[in-house]
């Protein structure tokens, strides 16, 4: 009779997933799959869990600082107060400030940007490094691309033209001289007397100032400074150092598009990491470097990439048959297969391995993650994707033992996938080599060390003080998170955080509900209720043991560096989580909430 094969319709996987329909793993299998995640785990477990980075709230913080121009319209010296004021000039803000422009609830005069880098761009601002190229469909990624009318020129795009395309939002929409750059925003608390946010900033010329304004959007993201191990021995190392979201083009020739690296010919380069950074920078420095020694701690699970151009011909039937709303309707089936949705559309639009790999919604939810049995499924089908990923090493590395370093052991889930279709083919020359640290790391450094890159981030920490004299953090500290839809938070007036904690939503809708009541007033105060927080923070704990996965994953950013927490601590963590059944559900119940109640759960107060 053969194996039993996976149910798809009891998994709510769609027969699009190559593994549906395969023989189902024996229980014997699991077992001893299961025996060896747990034995990488603890492997790579570390006792100084997040003490082994660098604290840039607590310590002093290296000089990243890259050397460019900071475009700066010294006019704005003056226009220190304003109606919106977005921390972050990367797609998030622009996106904010563009859908503010367009709903007429503000001029390009009575909005600032604040951002740490040198101009529009975010990450795509900050990092430069050879090979830097986005790993999500570029359609799907890009904001505003009707808008715009910009043609991505592939499938994935570089870094070099997703840093272009902020600039040409910036320019469209007359942002450009709307951004304080090279600044960083050192704090902020709320005045409620005058019913505005009095924010802390250091300019480029390191003086401090306060911006007065009606609103906050906090659009910094999740990922706005370096991870930077702590490497003894650092300051005695003669050669240079520098960090991959920092590149050093001085040190190594080039540019991130012509990453003609001439100047490394003679050098031998050690390189720290084998996440989806590295996964993109080590085919470069291969091809010139004299030696290059790569140190792993996990090794990353790495898919075939198959980028592409973009079909002219294709593009302009899409965007004209789908009309102005194509965009938002690929995302939707973009979101709807990687939350592995019970009834996704009859087309997968996308078609790429985000789309493929159903059981990363053990990581982002699902609205089948709360079935009985849903992860216990998901571990069966996601066996079959590691397997391949291993035959896949197999096939490429021609050396046996460097092969088996770079086979990945935990479900796919636990760290962030990886695509490329030259990295392990890169193992295969002479030049490179391999060493595995056995999941610690490197922890020391001498002077005969070596020349050392990096990769991964943290997430930056602004103290927000808002009404009687209470930060954020103390508001939190004791109970764990509670907000609204994951974007506000009681006690703190015209302040948004879009998440993914709670899950996070749109700031526009709020605004601009709460302004069209306004009755001829120009100033309001919005802010959610105890008792609605409360019970949206109960939402995301029912639905919190969906993402029960994640706790046992190897250690990484996912779950803390593998922190183990008591019954307290863990509940407060859970408070955090984000929307268990996926973002599709999560979309589904915003949009309920804006249609059958105004603003419900929020109090608003017009001045």
């Amino acid at each position: 009779m053969g194996e039993p094969s996976i149910n798809y319709e009891e998994t709510g996987a769609t027969i699009n997933d190559p593994a549906v329909g395969m023989p189902e793993p024996s229980e014997l299998k699991m077992q001893e799959v299961h025996q060896r995640y747990d034995s990488e785990r603890e492997r790579r477990l570390r006792p100084d869990g997040f003490t082994q980075y660098v604290n840039f709230v607590d310590e002093p913080a290296p000089d990243l600082q890259p050397a460019e121009k900071i475009a700066i319209d010294n006019n704005l010296d003056q226009q220190k107060d304003s109606r919106v004021l977005i921390v972050g000039a990367g797609f998030g803000g622009l996106l904010f400030a563009v859908r503010l422009l367009q709903t007429g609830l503000c001029q390009p005069n009575e909005l600032l940007l604040v951002d740490k880098a040198g101009g529009f761009g975010g990450t795509w601002r900050w990092n430069k490094y050879p090979g830097l190229t986005c790993d999500v469909e570029s359609y799907t990624y890009m904001p505003l691309l009707d808008e715009t009318n910009y043609t991505p020129s592939h499938k994935y795009v570089s870094g070099t033209e997703l840093k272009e395309h902020a600039e040409r939002i910036a320019n469209q929409w007359k942002l450009k001289n709307r951004a304080f750059f090279g600044t960083k925003v050192d704090g902020m608390d709320w005045n409620d007397e005058d019913a505005q946010w009095k924010v802390h900033i250091t300019t480029k010329n390191h003086l401090p100032t306060i911006l007065k304004s009606d609103i906050v959007i906090m659009a910094n993201g999740l990922l706005d400074f370096p991870k930077i191990p702590k490497l003894y021995g650092l300051d005695t190392y003669k050669g240079h150092v520098f960090h991959t979201s920092r590149w050093d083009y001085t040190c190594t020739r080039g540019s991130p598009d012509n990453p003609t690296m001439d100047k490394l010919h003679d050098k031998t380069v050690g390189f720290v990491g084998t996440g989806a950074t590295a996964v993109q920078v080590i085919p470069h420095l291969a091809q010139w470097a004299k030696k290059v020694t790569i140190f792993q701690r996990t090794p990353s699970s790495v898919d075939g990439r198959e980028n592409s151009v973009t079909d002219l011909t294709w593009w302009k039937t899409m965007v004209q048959e789908k009309g102005s709303g194509w965009q938002r309707g690929r995302m939707e089936n973009f979101n709807s297969f990687i939350s592995n949705d019970p009834q996704v559309p009859d087309v997968n639009l996308v078609d790429d391995a985000w789309t493929r790999l159903h059981t990363f919604s053990a990581l982002i939810g699902s609205r089948s993650s709360l079935q009985p049995q849903y992860l216990t499924q998901m571990e069966k089908l996601d066996l079959h994707h590691q397997e391949r990923i291993h035959h896949r090493i197999e096939a490429t590395v021609t050396d046996p033992a460097t092969a088996e370093l770079l086979k990945p052991w935990y479900p796919r889930w636990c760290k962030r996938p990886c695509f490329s279709d030259n990295f392990l083919a890169t193992f295969n020359r002479p030049n490179v080599s391999l060493i595995d640290t056995k999941g610690k790391g490197v922890q020391t450094l001498s002077d005969r060390g070596y020349r050392v890159g990096s990769n991964g981030n943290v997430v930056e920490h602004v103290p927000i003080v808002g009404r009687g004299n209470q930060t954020l953090q103390q508001k939190w500290r004791q109970d764990g998170m509670a907000s609204l839809h994951g974007i506000m938070t009681s006690g703190f007036p015209n302040l948004f955080f879009p998440g993914p904690y709670q899950a996070g939503a749109t700031a526009n809708r709020i605004i601009s509900e709460a302004d069209r009541g306004n009755s001829g007033t120009t100033r309001f105060n919005v802010e959610p209720s105890y008792t609605e927080e409360e019970e949206w923070t109960t939402q995301v704990l029912m639905r919190a043991r969906a993402l029960a996965g994640v706790g046992h994953c190897t250690p990484g950013y996912y779950n803390r560096e593998g922190l183990q927490l008591d019954e307290s601590e863990g509940f407060k963590a859970a408070r955090s989580c984000i929307w268990g059944q996926g973002i599709k559900s999560y979309v589904e119940t915003i949009e309920e909430w804006r249609q059958n109640s105004r603003l419900a759960g929020l109090d608003i107060q017009y001045r």
